[in-house]
């Protein structure tokens, strides 16, 4: 199995305040600091109800600030291939995540007024044909993502479990740890190991 199309959604905080139009500064910045030709431009879908908030579309993924299910939380939805084993495309889409993340955490344009939980994160495949949303397709990535999960929290205190039971869903897997620790760090397990 090739896993492509991997997304990751990190929750946020239960006491961040988002604002839609700080989102579309910090990406606006995004794309007045990044190379010509890297971002191709952002849009903004926050009036609609539970829906993808504001997007910022590059190349190779898209970012956003995601409101699916009436939750929100960053996603990263890599759409173009990637090389490498299943285990590297996980530790390579969880690296740029959290890159993304701690940025994001950090920008001014956001007034200190948004956290990202990375004990609460969504992983999930966004084409059906590779990854049929099933227990058998779980158990057939899980040594690879555990392994990444475990680099990245120091440890093996977290769940993996499918988030949805309809097999109309694409595959996710709700990712629920008890590690405390604050993306850098998490991050920077990663980037070190």
């Amino acid at each position: 199995m090739d896993l492509q199309q991997i997304n990751i959604k990190v929750f946020t905080t239960e006491d961040s305040q988002i604002n839609y139009e700080n989102f579309i500064r910090v990406f606006n910045r995004w794309m007045a600091e990044g190379e010509p030709d890297e971002y191709l431009n952002y849009a903004d879908y926050s009036f609609t109800h539970a829906g993808p908030g504001v997007l910022l579309i590059s190349q190779s993924t898209n970012y956003s600030i995601d409101a699916a299910r009436n939750r929100h939380g960053f996603l990263y939805n890599r759409k173009h291939k990637v090389e490498g084993d299943n285990r590297e495309k996980i530790h390579q889409a969880f690296t740029e995540t959290l890159q993304r993340c701690v940025r994001l955490e950090e920008a001014e344009e956001l007034e200190n007024a948004v956290h990202l939980n990375g004990d609460e994160i969504l992983f999930f495949i966004n084409n059906r044909h590779i990854a049929p949303n099933t227990q058998e397709m779980l158990d057939a990535i899980q040594p690879d993502l555990t392994a990444v999960l475990e680099q990245m929290y120091g440890g093996d205190d977290f769940t993996v479990e499918l988030a949805f039971d309809d097999i109309r869903e694409r595959f996710a897997v709700q990712i629920s740890a008890r590690s405390g620790k604050g993306l850098s760090d998490l991050l920077a397990n990663l980037e070190n190991n």
